[in-house]
């Protein structure tokens, strides 16, 4: 059985039990990566939102009342909007700071204060799983942006 650090029963086939199921937007504008995520997410047990650029994903958090992400998996580098500004508006917003943001991202920067956690690609999918059940499970607080 896979072991997945959750406080929440896991039975192995990707289903967590015992748990509400939480609400992902995925953010990233590769079509390919975009849509097997979704599929391992989902395998996972959380409900995803697909979006394929930074537009996409202000207007599903801005215009959601009340707002319906538990948690952003926001790629950095996209056309129209950049993950980047994602995060700005985010931070800006006081209705969408205390969402948690996992980065997903190519960039060769340096985690963002604002994310909870930094998935750099290519990774493997083990690691990705572990990461979002990792940011997910653990509380967020404000503080957290300055780590």
């Amino acid at each position: 059985m896979t072991e997945i650090h959750s406080p929440h029963f896991y039975d192995g086939g990707g289903i967590m039990k015992g748990a509400a199921t939480k609400t992902v937007l995925l953010v990233e504008d590769d079509a390919d990566i975009r849509d097997s995520l979704q599929d391992i997410l989902e395998d996972e047990g959380f409900d995803v939102v697909p979006a394929a650029n930074g537009k996409q994903a202000i207007d599903f958090l801005t215009l959601n009342d009340p707002i319906g992400a538990d948690l952003v998996i926001l790629d950095l580098l996209m056309p129209m909007v950049s993950g980047w500004e994602v995060l700005e508006r985010m931070t800006a917003d006081e209705r969408l700071s205390g969402i948690p943001v996992l980065v997903l991202s190519a960039a060769a920067a340096p985690k963002p204060a604002r994310a909870q956690g930094f998935v750099r690609k290519p990774f493997s999918l083990e690691a990705f799983v572990s990461k979002v059940h990792g940011v997910v499970d653990r509380p967020f607080r404000a503080a957290d942006e300055l780590i």
